[in-house]
């Protein structure tokens, strides 16, 4: 199922918002959405008890396929957390490598677009 990016009006200035992992209990490979346009971004991560999940990121020309993990942004992250992306890319997809335990959801707000 394609990830949702809404657009919000804030005074004058648009905003894109998405939910790009909803209440997962599992592994993932994760699913690569266009951010063209979108930095910066921040992602908000909750409901990691005992999982590794990492943000990948990738500036091709076409959508790589959901199996390609393309690069990582970052490190792994172990924890709750945010995460700020200030330069700009095309695709971004939230990895879930490893799981135990938690619920995971990743929240996207990003200027532009």
């Amino acid at each position: 199922m394609p990830i949702d990016i809404v657009s919000v009006k804030v005074y004058n200035r648009t905003f894109r918002e998405a939910t790009l992992v909803n209440a997962v209990a599992a592994t993932q490979d994760g699913e690569w959405v266009d951010i063209y346009g979108v930095h910066p971004l921040s992602l908000d991560i909750s409901g990691i008890t005992t999982a590794t999940l990492q943000v990948r990121i990738s500036n091709d020309l076409v959508k790589p396929a959901d199996t390609s993990h393309e690069r990582q942004a970052g490190t792994d992250i172990t924890a709750d957390s945010t995460v700020t992306i200030d330069a700009p890319y095309r695709w971004l997809k939230i990895r879930i490598s490893a799981w135990a335990s938690g619920t995971i959801t990743v929240r996207m707000v990003g200027l532009g677009g």
